[in-house]
């Protein structure tokens, strides 16, 4: 078992959305282990707008009077511009990249499918999987280079469903595919990635409807309980690779992604398929592929057949042929 404090003296973090709340707690914790930590947050509003780098400057005052080292980012994470900039913050300031804890996301109001403005639909992907891509592909060479990165993305309980919520759910679980793919292509260079569903009292969680659910909730769980389990994620200790895990209140649980072996019919007409049905929903015969091989082997399996693709160490398709 390690044995000491987790430090992380000689690093250098990005945490995004460090204005408030989750990235707020993560940005103070890091820089009170040692590391170097950029304060990236534009400041606005929960819709994304009313921007203001005020929350920036706020909380790398608050780093640098407990004796830490931190720089504040005002970047526009939903421009492919403003990603990269808070990488590049980072590396100017610090010389290096070693981590990305990308908290940072809008929530655009609770309405039914047919009323979602398209200006909120896109902000929220933008904020989330296509600013998490940005970054990550700005901080890669860096991070190769020096034989060592942690990512970390923050998905949410809302991909279980939730009424009103489809942007931002469907933004969240996207990391449901980034966060192992990512893991995979990093893996042999040093770089971990994972994920986290956090449960904490944030400005988002403040809509809970007043009740004794609501008041549990904010007294039991605090950013600071969930910080501590994505500081060990960011840590140079840590060797999972690949995972999302529910952090809330002090517990700490694994989110996978199952799969039945299902019902193996003649795929001959759509009746056959309605006759299978209950027995298709009523199978629990799961299993948790960690990977596209592991899946595409169990399947073949399934069939009879033994065999499988090789999309853990070499790409699955050929590239493109000329039109």
């Amino acid at each position: 078992m390690n044995q000491g404090e987790v430090r992380f003296d000689g690093r250098a973090v990005l945490v995004t959305g460090a204005g408030r709340g989750l990235g707020r707690a993560q940005a103070i914790l890091l820089a009170s282990r040692g590391a170097k930590v950029v304060v990236a947050d534009n400041g606005s509003a929960m819709a994304g707008d009313k921007a203001s780098q005020g929350p920036a400057d706020t909380v790398v005052e608050e780093i640098s009077a407990a004796g830490g080292t931190a720089i504040a980012c005002a970047a526009d994470l939903a421009t492919v511009e403003g990603a990269g900039e808070a990488v590049a913050a980072c590396v100017s300031a610090f010389g290096r990249i070693d981590g990305i804890a990308h908290f940072a996301s809008t929530c655009p109001e609770l309405m039914p499918p047919d009323a979602l403005p398209d200006r909120d639909v896109e902000l929220v992907l933008r904020v989330n999987p296509f600013a998490a891509i940005w970054m990550a592909r700005a901080a890669w060479p860096h991070m190769v280079q020096q034989g060592y990165g942690r990512l970390l993305f923050t998905p949410s309980g809302a991909v279980y469903g939730a009424l009103g919520n489809t942007p931002y759910a469907t933004a969240k679980a996207s990391y449901l595919g980034l966060v192992p793919t990512l893991a995979l292509e990093g893996a042999k260079h040093g770089i971990c990635v994972n994920g986290i569903m956090p449960s904490a009292h944030t400005r988002m969680t403040e809509g809970f409807p007043p009740g004794a659910y609501a008041d549990w909730f904010f007294k039991t769980m605090t950013p600071e309980k969930v910080v501590v389990a994505t500081g060990f994620l960011l840590s140079e200790e840590c060797e999972v690779n690949g995972e999302i895990f529910a952090v809330g209140g002090g517990r700490i649980a694994r989110v996978a992604l199952a799969e039945a072996e299902g019902v193996l019919g003649e795929g001959a007409s759509i009746e056959e398929v309605r006759d299978a049905m209950p027995q298709v929903m009523a199978d629990g015969s799961f299993f948790f592929p960690t990977d596209l091989s592991e899946r595409s082997k169990k399947v073949s399996s399934v069939f009879g057949f033994d065999g499988g693709l090789a999309a853990s160490d070499s790409y699955a398709v050929r590239p493109h042929a000329d039109d």
